[in-house]
């Protein structure tokens, strides 16, 4: 059994990371609250908060893993509510236009594909069980609380329904909110500067619809991933089976390009793509419902690891620290690694005489290394088109030359394949992929491809 730590612990946000970080406090506060400003739903169904809810979401194999480990018996959960198993690689058609589709090898890694709310509503289940923890909805929180001359936060305000406010006091504040406003502006109010922030610009637009499956689908794929051609215009596709024999499908597109408002401009975009699958897949569909739309300006990292003064009490977490590209499905998965580090910290720390300052050092001490391998998958995806608004980091042509070698590898060599898609999954650190035999047998493919 886990050694309490505190009495109450706050959690701002119930989105995926709020959640996660509420399983991961519960064995070690008498009392978890999650105060969230939404209405949240009994069924799956996307809410204001989430303004990216209603487009295609990725749970990688990591994070699905970090989250059954938080909370045993989540997988079969979403399973039984509808999510729809995925083989890697066997199932997905994987599209980049140097080495036209990758092998649908079965590699014996699987995850779960289904619409965001859907996985969000089963994770919130699965909270709901834990006697100590409450889930507050509809409650806005307005700001942190903290004593300015012990450098330690003590609560937070919140407005409710009602408009009534309200206090809480707390131990621990774990902001998982998304933006960190509430956090800035306490910074900024003990006069210590926020954290330095690394950000990509990559102004992109998603046009997304659900269809239903049509009847004559035949085909040896259940998921199609179709990535661009850098340098020409970043145009992505996306289709993945979500729950009640669907589709939802994606197309993204960077900079100031034509709204795709009706069917057929939609599915004229498609032919964009480097290759027709996913439009000859869509052309004997209609949507369910109406096109959804969503830009995303900038994915942004603030080091919060970093950070030589955050209060005692206080820890940011998942978006509240690094908000990612939505097009690389790597978010929801972040967030539970992250959350699965922070259950590590509190064990860690609960033997601890002072355990609240141990905890925030060990999970900031390991959250960036954490961090690194989807920021910088990312990262050099991203910064691989001209209009892509950033700095370039050191090496960076080096590591994208690297990136299409081990794609031209796996092609050839399945264990080069099977250590890609570990890496892609969150299962493993990019340095998987730079280990001596890998990273032999990437050389020895590549030299084999151009003989």
């Amino acid at each position: 059994m886990s050694k309490q730590i505190g009495g109450r612990a706050v959690v701002i946000g119930a989105g995926i990371g709020g959640l996660a970080a509420g399983g991961a406090l519960a064995p070690f506060f008498r009392q978890v609250v999650i105060l969230e400003r939404d209405r949240l739903p009994d069924v799956a169904e996307a809410r204001a908060g989430t303004a990216q809810g209603r487009h295609t979401h990725g749970l990688l194999a990591g994070g699905l893993k970090a989250l059954n480990e938080i909370f045993p018996g989540y997988r079969q959960a979403l399973v039984e509510a509808g999510a729809i198993p995925i083989r890697a690689a066997q199932d997905v058609r994987f599209e980049r236009a140097d080495v036209g589709a990758l092998p649908q090898r079965d590699l014996g890694i699987s995850y779960l594909c289904a619409s965001r709310p859907l996985i969000e509503l089963v994770l919130r289940r699965q909270l709901e069980s834990f006697a100590n923890v409450e889930i507050w909805p509809e409650c806005k929180v307005t700001g942190i609380l903290s004593v300015k001359l012990a450098g330690a936060v003590h609560g937070v305000r919140f407005d409710m329904k009602s408009g009534e406010a309200e206090l809480l006091h707390a131990d621990l504040i774990v902001d998982a909110s998304g933006r960190p406003t509430l956090t800035i502006a306490l910074l900024e109010s003990l006069g210590l500067k926020p954290p330095a922030v690394t950000e990509i610009g990559v102004d992109i637009n998603y046009a997304t619809a659900v269809i239903d499956i049509p009847a004559q689908a035949a085909h040896d794929w259940k998921m199609v991933l179709t990535q661009p051609d850098p340098p020409k215009p970043a145009r992505y596709g996306v289709l993945i089976p979500v729950e009640s024999g669907r589709w939802m499908v994606t197309i993204c597109r960077h900079g100031d390009v034509e709204r795709l408002d009706s069917w057929d401009k939609f599915l004229r975009a498609f032919r964009e793509l480097i290759t027709p699958t996913i439009y000859d897949a869509l052309r004997p569909g209609k949507p369910v419902g109406e096109l959804r739309h969503y830009g995303f300006p900038a994915s942004s990292w603030r080091h919060f690891e970093k950070s030589a003064h955050l209060p005692r009490g206080l820890l940011p977490i998942a978006d509240s620290l690094c908000r990612f590209n939505p097009i690389h499905g790597q978010g929801m998965s972040s967030a539970a690694l992250q959350a699965r580090l922070l259950r590590d910290a509190l064990e860690r720390a609960s033997v601890a005489t002072d355990p609240i300052p141990v905890l925030q050092a060990d999970f900031l001490g390991e959250v960036g290394t954490l961090l690194e391998t989807p920021w910088g998958m990312s990262a050099t995806a991203d910064l691989a088109f001209p209009d892509t608004r950033g700095v370039r980091p050191e090496g960076f042509e080096e590591n994208f030359r690297r990136a299409a070698a081990t794609f031209r590898a796996a092609v050839a060599d399945p264990m080069v394949h099977r250590a890609m898609v570990e890496v892609a999954q969150l299962l493993a650190p990019r340095t998987l992929l730079r280990e001596p035999d890998i990273a032999r047998r990437i050389e020895e493919a590549n030299a084999n491809a151009m003989a």
